[in-house]
């Protein structure tokens, strides 16, 4: 709606970018995890004895029905297990694997499970011949020994890309720049040009079912705010504002790939409308392994960012490291039109305002991880994650204020704002895994995460007039301080023969406190001092449990699962204020998926999840946008709930149509409106709507226009309603959207390119309506062998991406329009060294994404 005067990090212009984009990080890393590992003791000391109780309790149950060491093996009881995949070291899910005896007759048919994981039971010891294929990869047949794989580790079966003969050229395969699939969306980003040499949040926005907002900070899936991401495995703990900094200062090209889950299961916490996961270009063999890559450029101005991988695999130990500093300079632009009066423009009271605002961003960003195999059925893990972002908004408008008043017609300020901020980030997680049997683990996971945020805020606003010019200024620092601490326990066994039961339970605890001060300020702000200043403390507790059962049986598979959570919350605003809330929810899923003897996939879910407000949004706090515009926090916001039907239909040739149907109560939503009918002062504030319902059909057709060139278009329309009863004023808004994107793969010898078109309708989004957009975007590469590539990119080449939305409701008739810095050119070089046959490691992730993602807001 309207672009906020906050920023997330950067670096002044002066000096030289290139001397501090070099700056080593190392000291603070190491000084940040003594401090965790102080505060992380006297937690983990009862949820380990937990844990280690619990592990005892299942080596005793199932010790004695499934018994794992090689010399109680009886006739009957062997087993093969392993994984299955692709050649970057990719899990193959859905898999297909036929057990054979020697003289080819069958013996067992299996799948892969979503990580690639495969298992036969009840074998007798001795040799046999297993094949395993899937539709885009070569099949592989090799023979096996039963008794192998219990003295030894699972095995790993490599598939191949498929290779095509065509007019006697064999060109391999090239995977298409996104795949919905019947619960997910998987974004192929290393394929990509276009996409790897911007930031993660800019390939995003290349997604159908995604919109990405770079004025409000924002993503959306299906329509809903609200995301949890997930890094190699391990979730993240980020704030919206946040995950709209990492993103920006993660390069798309350390992603190899994204998967967006748009049915996640019982197993993911509720409290988001979609699941991201990243994967990273982490590699892995046995020794090291490595790449980096840098990215220069410029729009308005020059830009610059980098990335370091190593891998390292041992025999009892493997472990990474990824850094990349950031330097991303950026501006925002908009203009904006409000009538004060109730007829035409220009026969009444009106205020024009136009702003620029000058962005810095510099960051560092660390990022290790380490598994240690202390025994074939115990893995102990941690991760750390730190983070250091300093950055500066300078936002400068002018406001022009037309009366209805004969002496003073036209009053017009100038208003300089100055907004710096210094975020520290760190996150730690500790993990332990147990292996009881080939289909039987006990995980847990403990959690860490400490957020230090002191911004400094200072505005001056002059107004212009004949006689004087005098300034009034006000200066606010806002300390923000967050802990978040979590453990969790997650149980994968085996549900009947074909079957997977998954039980697990969850403990989050957060804790926040933001006690602005105001350092200096003119006499006209005394009477605002108690809303500028008030303090806000926020605590919060939520335990959840879950359990989910998939079942596969010749051409079905279904999946269903149950997760409860009960929230528990107080918000204290200044010394009067108080909020609290305790309430319990129930989060059902179910998922059936049948596969046509054609290879077709149907896919129908349903589900329920909640978006709990950021916790700034409860802070009822103000702050100052410009002289005429406020923002103040909500502590009567209510969570959005939603259920949501999807059916998917995808061909062996990935045509794909996906059908969509969300109905949405409480919605949350942003809203400006004036805080009475005789001023022009408007406030910016979220409410809930009553309802959103939305459906929306979205069909994918991949076209091969010749050997070299992969055609795919994608077309998506949405019918969005939105129904609110805000200030007793009953208001219905709809709009039918339709957004079509077409996406062009051009191959030819070492150099490859992508042609990439979006356009989108008109929309609506609350009380706000957008007008349509469009843009297009340009990537070429070339590769040097396997070692190195050079990618260049351009981005809305034609400069048309300009957002522009208005709205007309209760007392307020306002139009924003806005303007980023959507035109760029970047070259990106990258270069990888060590072992050539290293494969991608699949690292953890954190365990407190949700909480993490809601730390922000709005400051």
């Amino acid at each position: 709606m309207r672009s906020q005067v906050t920023f997330r990090g950067g670096k002044s212009n002066k000096g030289s970018p290139a001397f501090r984009f070099l700056v080593v990080y190392w000291v603070f890393e190491c000084t940040i995890s003594d401090l965790l590992l102080t505060v992380m003791s006297s937690f983990v000391r009862w949820f380990l004895n937990l844990w280690i109780i619990l592990v005892n309790i299942m080596n005793f149950c199932l010790g004695q029905a499934l018994p794992f060491q090689v010399n109680e093996l009886k006739f009957g009881e062997g087993q093969l297990i392993g994984q299955l995949v692709s050649a970057t070291g990719t899990p193959v899910a859905g898999g297909h694997l036929v057990l054979l005896r020697l003289d080819s007759s069958l013996v067992k048919i299996t799948a892969s499970d979503s990580l690639g994981r495969f298992a036969f039971f009840k074998l007798v010891n001795g040799s046999y011949i297993i094949r395993a294929s899937k539709v885009g990869y070569a099949t592989v047949v090799r023979p096996v020994t039963s008794t192998d794989t219990l003295t030894k580790q699972p095995i790993t079966i490599t598939l191949q890309t498929q290779t095509q003969n065509l007019d006697e050229v064999t060109i391999k395969e090239k995977r298409p720049l996104f795949e919905i699939l019947g619960d997910r969306i998987v974004l192929n980003v290393a394929a990509n040009p276009v996409l790897s040499a911007g930031s993660t949040f800019d390939a995003l926005g290349a997604v159908p079912r995604i919109t990405t907002n770079a004025v409000n900070k924002t993503i959306s899936v299906d329509g809903k705010n609200g995301i949890i991401l997930y890094q190699n495995g391990r979730q993240l703990y980020l704030t919206p504002d946040q995950i709209y900094t990492y993103l920006q200062s993660l390069p798309a090209n350390a992603i190899a790939r994204i998967e967006i889950l748009t049915s996640p299961s019982a197993q993911y916490d509720a409290g988001s409308s979609a699941i991201i996961l990243l994967f990273t270009k982490t590699l892995t063999t046995d020794g090291f392994a490595g790449e980096a890559s840098l990215s220069t450029g410029f729009g308005r101005y020059e830009k610059a960012n980098g990335s370091v991988n190593l891998s390292v695999r041992l025999k009892k130990v493997q472990g990474s490291l990824q850094y990349e500093p950031t330097y991303r300079p950026t501006y925002f632009s908009w203009n904006s039109e409000q009538r004060l009066g109730q007829t035409k423009f220009s026969q009444n009271e009106r205020v024009n305002s136009r702003e620029f605002n000058q962005v810095s961003f510099f960051s560092h960003l660390v990022r290790t991880n380490w598994e240690w195999f202390v025994t074939k059925s115990i893995t102990v893990g941690s991760v750390l994650q730190a983070s250091w972002i300093s950055g500066q908004d300078r936002p400068s408008s002018t406001i022009t204020y037309l009366t209805s008043e004969s002496v003073r017609p036209r009053v017009q300020l100038e208003s300089a704002t100055q907004f710096r901020e210094r975020i520290t980030n760190v996150a730690a997680n500790f993990n332990v895994r147990k292996q009881f049997n080939n289909q039987t683990s006990l995980s847990s996971d403990f959690d860490v995460a400490r957020y230090i945020n002191n911004s400094i805020s200072t505005a001056h606003f002059t107004p212009i007039a004949q006689d004087k010019l005098s300034t009034e200024s006000v200066r606010v620092f806002y300390p923000n301080n967050v802990w978040i601490r979590t453990a969790k326990l997650d149980l994968t066994t085996r549900a009947g023969s074909k079957g997977q039961l998954e039980l697990g339970a969850k403990y989050s605890s957060v804790s926040m406190d933001n006690v602005p001060s105001l350092n200096q300020y003119s006499p006209s702000f005394s009477s605002l001092i108690p809303l500028l200043a008030k303090s806000y403390v926020y605590n919060e507790r939520i335990a959840s449990a879950y359990g989910n059962v998939a079942y596969k049986w010749s051409v079905w598979s279904v999946q269903a699962g149950l997760r409860i959570e009960h929230t528990n919350y107080e918000g204290v605003a200044g010394q009067t204020s108080n909020m609290r809330k305790n309430y319990l929810n129930f989060f059902p899923s179910v998922s059936l998926e049948y596969a046509t003897p054609q290879k077709h996939q149907i896919t129908l879910s349903a589900n329920r999840r909640i978006v709990r407000p950021g916790f700034d949004l409860l802070n009822p706090a103000y702050i100052f946008y410009d002289p005429l515009t406020l923002y103040s926090g909500n502590p009567s916001l209510l969570p959005q709930l939603t259920t949501t039907l999807q059916g998917v239909f995808t061909t062996a040739k990935r045509l794909s149509v996906a059908v969509v149907y969300s109905d949405t109560r409480n919605r949350i939503a942003e809203v400006v409106y004036r805080l009475d009918s005789a001023s022009a002062s408007t406030v910016d504030h979220n409410i809930n709507f009553d309802w959103e319902k939305r459906l929306a059909v979205t069909l994918t057709v991949p076209i091969k226009v010749s050997k070299a060139w992969l055609l795919q278009a994608v077309g998506t329309a949405a019918h969005a309603r939105f129904y609110s009863t805000f200030q007793d004023t009953p208001t219905l808004l709809g709009q039918l959207t339709a957004t079509f994107r077409l996406n062009n793969q051009i191959n030819w010898k070492k150099w490859s390119g992508n042609f990439n078109f979006v356009y989108r309708s008109k929309a609506v989004v609350g009380y706000m309506y957008y007008d349509p957009l469009w843009y297009v975007d340009l990537g070429v590469q070339r590769s040097f062998g396997e070692q190195s590539s050079l990618k260049l990119t351009a981005t809305d080449i034609f400069h048309t991406f300009l957002i522009t939305n208005y709205g007309r409701y209760l007392n307020t008739d306002i139009i924003f329009r806005h303007r980023i810095e959507s035109q760029k050119v970047l070259l990106t070089y990258s270069f990888r060294f060590g072992n050539k046959k290293a494969k991608q490691l699949q690292n953890r992730n954190f365990g407190s994404e949700s909480e993490q993602e809601r730390l922000g807001g709005k400051k």
